[in-house]
């Protein structure tokens, strides 16, 4: 056992990285404070990000900070010294942004980049990212069950959806509200499902005990369940487009057409996501959803359903049952803002139509966040107008990219997933370990559902999610180097 714990591959990164693994998808994002002119906060993970970063420089200034010197590092570097300029750009030239502000968005993306460097400096050997794979799975049951806790047994939500909720309220879910387990949204919690689902399908194929198999099996298909119950729309494409892509690169043929299959069938037997999907598609399913159902007061302290559209006034109607009773919500046309909680405040729920939810969701990025990214480019095409101009929501990463940077800040942030790319390109036609293959194909996996979320999705600057993929990418890019030098080692051997 202390052999173990001496060899190469377990040193105090690679403790760092499966503490953060651990910590990062189960604990909710619970504020300690605000900082003043925005509803971003300064959480707990910030503080044991900032400690293991620490530890990450003291390490690397004894080796001559190594990672940095990774072709992808020096990438990442380039786009912290173009954003750099943007910002000092935005201060000083189109001055459109509050600086203090406009600073705290640039140095959170280093925050959450900076664990790439981490990540890659972590990785000793092939058994590195296998320990990571299976210790973010375990973490994942954690998710799965405070998830179904949120649908099934009325557990706490802590949700960032909107500026009073952020403050940490203990809230509750409504049958009909969209679970965000432990993280601050829907949305962030199906990204994250998405990079989960791709790294189980790998993880899978490479475990030889069938009890691990079957409780990866588990995990995988409770993790679709979860990433249903979001209901999102542009995730669940991304995730049929990920694992087909994991299942066609390992050449699990016949796997594909029953996971697409399990996969369809679960999504057709979800009335929310199907009704979403058909109106994005205008299909008629009327006749699945012709009657309305009436809702009931559900009763408890402090308990509010989360969202971010305007929510109209409920009135209240005496219940036509006897004493203890709920009452029954009359809905009214008359819009107002959506109701505070308060630490005994009854709350009666109204839920508005999938059609209106839908119209709302396509609206609001088609008319008002899209376009406005856009004139924000067209002001400075070059280096954009400084992080935070196109304010917290932009719900398309490339637009927040182009319009936050400009054409130079989008450029160096591609490049880096560009040489990723060519990198896993050239892994895959030189590399004969079938264990690093499945681990870089899943990986890679993860890599296109998260830049496929990105188009509806603000999934770079969501923290909890971001901080997970980029020790996914810095992972991914340290098992590619070591698996390279195994290689290379055993060519001398033959």
């Amino acid at each position: 056992m202390f052999k173990r714990w001496k060899s190469p591959e377990v040193n105090s990164l690679s403790l760092a990285i499966i503490g953060l693994l651990i910590f990062l998808p189960i604990y909710p994002k619970f504020p300690l404070f605000n900082v003043p002119g925005t509803y971003v906060a300064i959480r707990a993970e910030d503080f044991i990000i900032a400690f293991v970063i620490l530890l990450w420089f003291v390490q690397q200034a004894r080796t001559g900070f190594s990672s940095l010197k990774d072709r992808v590092g020096k990438m990442i570097l380039l786009y912290w010294g173009i954003g750099f300029i943007s910002l000092i750009s935005a201060i000083f030239l189109t001055k459109n942004i509050v600086p203090h502000i406009a600073a705290l968005h640039f140095f959170r993306r280093i925050e959450y980049m900076s664990l790439f460097f981490v990540a890659l400096a972590s990785v000793r050997s092939v058994k590195n990212v296998k320990t990571y794979s299976g210790i973010l799975l375990l973490a994942t049951v954690g998710v799965i069950i405070f998830g179904l806790g949120q649908k099934f047994l009325n557990w706490p939500v802590v949700s960032t959806m909107n500026e009073e909720f952020s403050k940490g309220l203990i809230l509750r879910l409504s049958e009909w509200a969209r679970i965000n387990a432990t993280f601050a949204g829907h949305y962030d919690l199906a990204a994250y499902l998405v990079l989960i689902l791709a790294i189980t399908a790998g993880f899978f194929f490479i475990i030889k005990s069938k009890m691990a198999r079957v409780a990866a099996l588990l995990i995988g298909f409770f993790s679709l369940y979860i990433l249903i119950l979001t209901a999102s729309r542009v995730s669940f494409a991304v995730y049929l487009a990920a694992i087909f892509f994991v299942l066609l690169f390992t050449k699990k043929y016949w796997w594909i057409g029953p996971v697409m299959g399990i996969s369809l069938t679960m999504m057709l037997l979800s009335g929310e996501i199907t009704q979403r999907f058909a109106l994005t598609f205008n299909v008629d399913l009327s006749y699945l959803s012709s009657k309305i159902p009436r809702w009931e007061t559900k009763s408890g302290q402090g308990t509010l359903i989360p969202t971010s559209t305007p929510t109209p006034m409920p009135t209240e109607a005496p219940s036509s049952g006897g004493g203890g009773g709920g009452r029954r919500v009359i809905p009214t046309p008359t819009p107002t803002p959506t109701p505070i909680a308060t630490a005994s405040a009854q709350i009666d729920e109204w839920k508005p139509t999938t059609e209106l939810a839908i119209q709302y969701s396509n609206g609001i990025r088609f008319a008002v966040e899209w376009p406005r990214a856009i004139r924000a480019f067209l002001k400075n095409p070059f280096l954009g107008t400084g992080f935070s101009s196109v304010t917290l929501a932009t719900d398309n990463d490339y637009l927040r990219l182009l319009a936050e940077t400009g054409f130079l800040g989008f450029a160096s942030f591609f490049l880096i997933f560009f040489e990723i790319i060519r990198r896993v390109i050239v892994f895959l036609r030189k590399n004969r370990d079938e264990v690093s293959r499945v681990l870089v194909i899943g990986f890679t996996g993860g890599l296109i559902g998260f830049l496929g979320n990105a188009v509806f999705i603000d999934v770079f600057e969501s923290s909890k999610v971001a901080f997970i993929f980029w020790i996914i990418m810095g992972s991914l890019v340290g098992l590619m180097k070591v698996s390279a030098k195994g290689d290379k080692i055993n060519e001398k051997n033959v």
